[in-house]
């Protein structure tokens, strides 16, 4: 959980610098009684929460105080209260109000980081309700096999993801000076929403002090460091590993004209969303030479092979059952899923990461030719 909150936060926040003073002061306000303790939580290398700091509320009041070189990334947990709450510590004066009732609801006001989160927390929150309301109905029309349903549903999340991405890349080129710019840019590097080449120019534009920060130092690298092993043009990396039934499942064996490799997992709510798409491809497309080899990031065996039987993915399957440790994965650096590769019969990776109507329209392509 600490993971999912990190990522979300870190992709966000606007993380400015307040002068040359590194003191920062934090005073918060949360309905609690006297004596509980609230706590200040960074996310170690393991992705874990630390406690750095901790203080006692008096008066439905708590302070924290301290030095800061560069802004980053902290978390407040209260005392006998589930989840936490993500903020930026930085140089300057900064305003808690925490709700005990739903931790995630709580505000961080005073410097330019919190209010700039604040801000984009309210804007992207009609994002996350519509995805949120659309998947629940595409979850109910297909329990109901109302499958033109399912079609529209599934074009209709995807217009609100590329929305989201939208109104991102409209923020880092509004904004070459905000540390947010090159933190959602790093994410879409990163994640591979966004190829090097299209990243490149929208990082060129970013002002030099958001280049020399610590994210933007980090990105330039990852910009300029060569293209790894599973990009388009060149040879997948060859795999072999544990199907549902123990055997071995290689993909040398299941290269046929063009082939879909997807990574997925039972627990990737966008993944089960695309999964009755990647299911009509398929069946409308076997015939013609399609095949597709499912590479699965989930840990428990059996929500695996349930969730295969019950989105009905009738074909080849592997998975290490190690998470993000998936092996596989790792040779093809995949750090977002749903992630399709589409090889041709040598393994040549033709395309990646398509889906919905951009997918079968693809290996609808490749197959005629």
């Amino acid at each position: 959980m600490m993971k999912n909150i990190f990522c979300l936060a870190s992709t966000v926040i606007f993380l400015a610098c307040s002068g040359n003073d590194n003191e920062f002061k934090i005073k918060g306000s949360v309905d609690l009684k006297d004596g509980n303790m609230v706590y200040r939580v960074v996310a170690d290398a393991n992705q874990q929460p630390l406690i750095i700091d901790s203080t006692a509320v008096v008066g439905g009041n708590f302070e924290m105080s301290g030095i800061t070189e560069s802004p980053e990334i902290n978390f407040f947990s209260v005392q006998n209260v589930r989840g936490n709450f993500p903020f930026v510590v930085e140089s300057g004066d900064i305003r808690i109000s925490l709700y005990k009732d739903s931790l995630m609801s709580s505000k961080a006001l005073g410097t330019v980081s919190n209010e700039a989160f604040m801000k984009y927390k309210t804007e992207t929150k009609v994002f996350i309700n519509s995805m949120n309301d659309i998947g629940k109905d595409l979850q109910q029309a297909n329990m109901t096999r109302d499958s033109l349903l399912a079609v529209d549903l599934q074009d209709q999340y995807k217009d609100v993801q590329d929305q989201i991405k939208n109104y991102e890349i409209q923020f880092i080129n509004n904004n070459p000076d905000s540390y947010v710019s090159a933190l959602i840019l790093e994410r879409f590097v990163m994640t591979k929403q966004m190829t090097k080449e299209e990243a490149k120019p929208m990082f060129d534009n970013l002002t030099s002090r958001i280049k020399g920060s610590k994210t933007g130092v980090k990105l330039e690298e990852a910009l300029n460091t060569p293209k790894p092993p599973a990009e388009v043009g060149q040879i997948a990396p060859d795999f072999e590993g544990p199907g549902p039934k123990g055997q071995l499942v290689k993909l040398q064996e299941n290269l046929a004209k063009i082939t879909i490799v997807d990574f997925w997992a039972s627990w990737c709510r966008p993944c089960r969303v695309e999964n009755p798409n990647l299911v009509k491809t398929y069946n409308n497309l076997k015939a013609k030479g399609l095949n597709v080899v499912g590479v699965s990031l989930d840990k428990s065996k059996a929500s695996w092979v349930k969730a295969i039987e019950d989105d009905g993915l009738q074909w080849s399957h592997v998975s290490h059952l190690q998470y993000w440790n998936e092996p596989i994965a790792k040779a093809y650096q995949v750090r977002s899923i749903p992630a399709t590769f589409i090889l041709d019969q040598n393994g040549k990776i033709l395309a990646k990461n398509l889906r919905g109507k951009a997918l079968e329209q693809k290996v609808e392509e490749l197959l005629s030719n």
